[in-house]
């Protein structure tokens, strides 16, 4: 790993809390409608699977734009381009908040995707880049509790606004945030160098790199956990709605569980890392939980506190699995790999976001949204599978 910083004396509290920031109102835009599914759908005279769609085609996007936009804008300023995703975002929501129908709420998340796959095309590299190695686990943390503070406060607060104004609300607010978000990184983040280490001709050496099976092996598990975990979560408040019966307002109090549990995830996920030859062990485990719990929620639902209860336990198990994962594809690249390995990352989990919410609204309408959380489990235990495969190639590697 390269040991490049840009800093190196103290940790830049104020541009780690800016980058932390812009991560909680991304987040938030992105994963908004999902809050708002109820609502979104009869103000715009379309089926739930519909507006459910909204977050395939930002996901879409993502896998679509983010490696041609890698190759295509190297030569620009890391932190120019990162508030240029940002903007993208701004214009996003605004579009979003005015659509008077559905296609330009379709359109505007095709813009929200192009800033979504540009900015996290640099962000992680970025903070690689601007902290010396005693900093940039502190520095990821930041990255992850903004991503963490959207699910506990931005997605509730979604949903709570739909059901006592509207929906649009929603957006004008994420319109703020991303203009906050803008201006803070402009301020107070510190330039970097720009990282130009791949020409055309080395992306097929990048194939043949010794390490490049192992990477697509973590990528086909970030794909099948995120895609799994997907052909739910989309549908999660009309799941809390019909089966669970919380009214509009209250599915509020299980969104922010479920953020509640992704937080303590983290936490889980920090320790779990510390040895890195227990990596495809921890990550099956996790996966297989993550796995029952989703089906423990479909069981429990007659309960709200007992589905409250599950909504945070489910979220625990992902926030631990998919930053297990992230670790095992950059703990076994090879150092000229690891840039091309987080694109991958990022592909796959947009990859499954978007075919994970997309299957998911297909199989409603046939199957009940009961049937969500068996068919998404079963997928998981795909990726618990692709866990233990790596499991004698992963202790050959800590061997030597």
């Amino acid at each position: 790993m390269s040991t490049t910083s840009a800093s190196t004396d103290r940790f830049p509290w104020a541009a780690m809390t800016a980058i932390g920031f812009t991560v909680f109102a991304t987040v938030t835009s992105e994963f908004l409608p999902t809050g708002m599914l109820p609502s979104m759908s009869a103000d715009l005279n379309v089926s739930t699977s519909q507006i459910g769609f909204l977050v395939s085609v930002w996901a879409a996007t993502v896998v679509l734009t983010a490696i041609p936009m890698s190759l295509t804008t190297r030569r620009f300023s890391r932190k120019s381009l990162l508030i240029v995703s940002v903007g993208l975002f701004t214009v996003s929501n605004v579009m979003a908040s005015l659509a008077p129908n559905y296609d330009v709420l379709f359109a505007s998340r095709i813009i929200g995707g192009l800033g979504n796959g540009m900015f996290w095309m640099i962000a992680t590299g970025y903070v690689t880049t601007m902290l010396p190695g005693q900093w940039r686990s502190r520095g990821f943390l930041f990255i992850s509790a903004g991503a963490n503070l959207a699910f506990i406060a931005g997605l509730p607060l979604g949903s709570a606004l739909a059901a006592i104004s509207d929906w649009r609300s929603g957006f004008l607010i994420m319109t703020a945030l991303t203009i906050g978000a803008s201006v803070g990184l402009y301020f107070l983040l510190v330039p970097v160098p720009n990282p130009h280490t791949e020409t055309p001709g080395e992306v097929h050496s990048i194939v043949r790199d010794r390490s490049f099976r192992m990477v697509l092996l973590g990528v086909s598990g970030v794909f099948l956990v995120v895609g799994g975990g997907n052909m739910f979560y989309p549908y999660i408040a009309p799941f809390l709605i019909e089966v669970a019966h919380f009214t509009p307002l209250t599915v509020a109090v299980p969104l922010a569980a479920y953020g509640v549990g992704g937080t303590i995830g983290i936490v889980v996920a920090e320790r779990l890392g510390r040895k890195p030859e227990n990596l495809s062990r921890n990550i099956s485990i996790s996966i297989l939980y993550m796995a029952s719990m989703m089906i423990l929620l479909n069981l429990v639902a007659d309960s709200p506190v007992a589905a409250i209860v599950a909504c945070a336990l489910w979220s625990l198990g992902f926030a631990v699995t998919e930053p297990l994962f992230g670790q095992y594809i950059m703990e076994l690249s090879s150092p000229r790999l690891r840039d091309f390995a987080g694109a991958m990352r990022t592909t796959a989990w947009n990859l499954g976001i978007g075919s994970g919410s997309f299957i998911g609204g297909v199989l409603l309408v046939p199957f009940g949204i009961t049937a969500l959380p068996y068919i998404g489990a079963s997928v998981l235990v795909g990726g618990a599978t692709v866990a233990l495969i790596a499991r004698r190639k992963e202790r050959a590697l800590w061997a030597n």
